[in-house]
Protein backbone atom coordinates (compact mmCIF):
# COMPACT_ATOMS: atom_id res chain seq x y z
CA UNK A 1 0.00 0.00 0.00
CA UNK A 2 2.71 2.30 0.90
CA UNK A 3 4.55 1.70 -2.62
CA UNK A 4 1.32 2.56 -4.18
CA UNK A 5 0.86 5.89 -2.26
CA UNK A 6 4.73 7.05 -3.17
CA UNK A 7 4.08 6.18 -6.92
CA UNK A 8 0.31 8.14 -6.37
CA UNK A 9 3.00 10.90 -5.04
CA UNK A 10 5.08 11.11 -8.11
CA UNK A 11 2.72 10.53 -10.74
CA UNK A 12 3.00 13.63 -12.34
CA UNK A 13 6.63 13.61 -12.57
CA UNK A 14 6.50 10.40 -14.21
CA UNK A 15 3.85 12.14 -16.72
CA UNK A 16 6.30 14.77 -17.54
CA UNK A 17 8.87 12.16 -18.32
CA UNK A 18 6.52 10.03 -20.27
CA UNK A 19 5.39 13.16 -22.01
CA UNK A 20 9.60 14.47 -22.79
CA UNK A 21 9.79 10.67 -23.85
CA UNK A 22 6.93 11.07 -26.53
CA UNK A 23 8.32 14.20 -28.17
CA UNK A 24 12.46 13.47 -28.18
CA UNK A 25 11.19 10.12 -30.12
CA UNK A 26 8.61 11.94 -32.64
CA UNK A 27 11.62 14.24 -32.94
CA UNK A 28 13.70 11.07 -33.93
CA UNK A 29 11.42 9.67 -36.04
CA UNK A 30 10.51 12.97 -38.12
CA UNK A 31 14.43 13.90 -38.19
CA UNK A 32 15.17 10.01 -39.56
CA UNK A 33 11.77 10.02 -41.81
CA UNK A 34 12.34 13.53 -43.44
CA UNK A 35 14.66 14.91 -45.28
CA UNK A 36 15.93 19.15 -46.11
CA UNK A 37 13.12 20.93 -48.62
CA UNK A 38 15.99 20.98 -51.77
CA UNK A 39 16.07 17.38 -51.31
CA UNK A 40 12.19 16.51 -51.46
CA UNK A 41 8.62 17.36 -53.80
CA UNK A 42 6.15 18.13 -52.14
CA UNK A 43 2.48 17.83 -53.32
CA UNK A 44 -0.95 18.89 -51.26
CA UNK A 45 -4.36 17.46 -52.99
CA UNK A 46 -8.01 19.02 -51.99
CA UNK A 47 -10.18 16.30 -53.12
CA UNK A 48 -13.00 14.15 -51.94
CA UNK A 49 -10.20 11.49 -50.86
CA UNK A 50 -6.61 10.63 -51.67
CA UNK A 51 -4.77 7.66 -51.15
CA UNK A 52 -1.59 10.13 -50.15
CA UNK A 53 0.91 7.47 -49.32
CA UNK A 54 -0.03 5.07 -52.14
CA UNK A 55 0.73 7.67 -54.33
CA UNK A 56 3.75 8.78 -52.93
CA UNK A 57 5.36 5.65 -53.30
CA UNK A 58 4.01 5.50 -56.99
CA UNK A 59 5.92 8.48 -57.72
CA UNK A 60 8.95 7.72 -56.04
CA UNK A 61 9.41 4.89 -58.37
CA UNK A 62 10.36 7.59 -60.89
CA UNK A 63 12.10 10.32 -58.75
CA UNK A 64 14.08 12.91 -60.87
CA UNK A 65 17.45 12.98 -60.48
CA UNK A 66 18.82 14.70 -56.79
CA UNK A 67 15.48 14.15 -54.85
CA UNK A 68 15.30 11.93 -51.73
CA UNK A 69 11.52 11.53 -51.70
CA UNK A 70 8.21 12.50 -52.38
CA UNK A 71 5.32 13.90 -49.83
CA UNK A 72 1.75 13.89 -50.91
CA UNK A 73 -0.32 15.07 -48.10
CA UNK A 74 -4.08 16.25 -48.07
CA UNK A 75 -4.91 20.16 -47.58
CA UNK A 76 -5.75 19.59 -43.73
CA UNK A 77 -2.38 17.67 -43.34
CA UNK A 78 -1.08 21.63 -43.30
CA UNK A 79 -3.94 22.65 -40.82
CA UNK A 80 -1.74 24.04 -38.03
CA UNK A 81 1.41 24.49 -40.15
CA UNK A 82 0.32 27.05 -43.40
CA UNK A 83 3.97 27.53 -43.62
CA UNK A 84 4.06 23.76 -45.01
CA UNK A 85 1.30 24.38 -47.66
CA UNK A 86 2.85 27.82 -48.57
CA UNK A 87 6.18 25.81 -49.29
CA UNK A 88 4.85 23.55 -51.32
CA UNK A 89 5.95 22.52 -55.24
CA UNK A 90 2.29 21.35 -55.96
CA UNK A 91 -1.10 21.55 -55.75
CA UNK A 92 -4.06 19.74 -56.79
CA UNK A 93 -7.34 21.78 -56.52
CA UNK A 94 -11.04 21.62 -57.57
CA UNK A 95 -11.78 24.21 -59.93
CA UNK A 96 -13.84 26.19 -57.15
CA UNK A 97 -11.02 26.92 -54.81
CA UNK A 98 -8.68 28.38 -57.30
CA UNK A 99 -9.45 31.75 -55.84
CA UNK A 100 -9.10 30.96 -52.87
CA UNK A 101 -5.34 29.71 -52.69
CA UNK A 102 -4.69 31.60 -56.23
CA UNK A 103 -1.80 33.64 -54.40
CA UNK A 104 0.17 30.29 -53.60
CA UNK A 105 -0.18 29.50 -57.71
CA UNK A 106 2.39 30.20 -60.08
CA UNK A 107 1.68 30.50 -63.65
CA UNK A 108 2.42 27.03 -65.81
CA UNK A 109 0.73 28.67 -69.33
CA UNK A 110 4.54 29.32 -70.66
CA UNK A 111 5.90 25.46 -69.56
CA UNK A 112 6.04 22.77 -72.46
CA UNK A 113 4.08 20.71 -69.99
CA UNK A 114 1.08 22.82 -70.89
CA UNK A 115 1.57 22.77 -73.91
CA UNK A 116 -2.11 20.82 -75.87
CA UNK A 117 -3.72 20.61 -72.28
CA UNK A 118 -6.52 22.49 -70.91
CA UNK A 119 -5.26 25.84 -69.26
CA UNK A 120 -7.67 26.97 -66.38
CA UNK A 121 -8.21 29.69 -63.96
CA UNK A 122 -4.82 31.26 -62.72
CA UNK A 123 -2.42 29.03 -65.16
CA UNK A 124 -2.86 25.59 -63.76
CA UNK A 125 -3.48 22.42 -65.87
CA UNK A 126 -6.26 20.89 -65.87
CA UNK A 127 -5.40 17.08 -64.24
CA UNK A 128 -9.14 15.88 -64.04
CA UNK A 129 -12.00 16.68 -66.59
CA UNK A 130 -15.71 16.01 -64.70
CA UNK A 131 -17.43 15.71 -68.31
CA UNK A 132 -15.17 12.75 -69.01
CA UNK A 133 -14.79 11.42 -65.66
CA UNK A 134 -11.50 11.06 -66.05
CA UNK A 135 -8.22 12.50 -65.21
CA UNK A 136 -4.32 12.09 -63.85
CA UNK A 137 -3.91 10.00 -60.48
CA UNK A 138 -7.24 8.99 -60.81
CA UNK A 139 -6.97 5.43 -59.30
CA UNK A 140 -5.42 7.29 -56.09
CA UNK A 141 -7.19 10.44 -55.99
CA UNK A 142 -11.06 10.42 -55.55
CA UNK A 143 -12.28 13.76 -57.27
CA UNK A 144 -15.90 13.57 -57.60
CA UNK A 145 -18.54 11.59 -55.46
CA UNK A 146 -19.59 8.01 -56.52
CA UNK A 147 -22.56 8.84 -59.14
CA UNK A 148 -22.01 12.35 -58.92
CA UNK A 149 -20.59 14.92 -61.57
CA UNK A 150 -18.50 16.66 -59.43
CA UNK A 151 -16.24 19.54 -60.89
CA UNK A 152 -12.75 19.65 -62.98
CA UNK A 153 -9.30 19.77 -60.78
CA UNK A 154 -6.54 21.62 -61.86
CA UNK A 155 -2.59 20.95 -61.00
CA UNK A 156 -0.66 24.15 -59.78
CA UNK A 157 2.68 24.57 -59.17
CA UNK A 158 3.71 26.34 -56.34
CA UNK A 159 5.16 30.02 -56.30
CA UNK A 160 7.62 29.41 -54.17
CA UNK A 161 8.70 25.85 -54.82
CA UNK A 162 12.16 24.81 -54.49
CA UNK A 163 12.03 23.06 -57.69
CA UNK A 164 10.28 24.81 -60.48
CA UNK A 165 13.18 26.49 -61.75
CA UNK A 166 11.36 27.07 -65.24
CA UNK A 167 8.81 29.19 -63.68
CA UNK A 168 10.81 30.81 -60.68
CA UNK A 169 14.02 30.77 -62.00
CA UNK A 170 15.25 28.85 -58.81
CA UNK A 171 16.43 25.66 -57.88
CA UNK A 172 16.23 22.66 -60.33
CA UNK A 173 13.06 21.33 -62.16
CA UNK A 174 11.97 18.49 -60.32
CA UNK A 175 8.25 19.46 -59.91
CA UNK A 176 7.99 19.58 -63.65
CA UNK A 177 8.86 16.36 -63.90
CA UNK A 178 6.48 14.66 -61.07
CA UNK A 179 4.00 16.72 -62.36
CA UNK A 180 4.00 15.42 -66.04
CA UNK A 181 3.86 11.78 -64.03
CA UNK A 182 0.82 12.67 -62.48
CA UNK A 183 -0.82 14.26 -65.73
CA UNK A 184 0.31 10.59 -67.68
CA UNK A 185 -1.21 8.51 -64.60
CA UNK A 186 -4.47 6.59 -65.09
Amino acid sequence: MRVLKNIASQLHIYLLWLFAAALLWGWIFTFVTDTRPERKVTVFVEALDCRDRDLAVELERTMPEGIRMIKVHPFTYAMFDEGTLLGADLYIVPCSHVEEYRESFADATALPLAAGRTVGPEGGIRIYEADAGAGGADGYITYAPPGGAGEDYYLFFGVNSRHAAALNGTGDDAALAVAERLLEMD
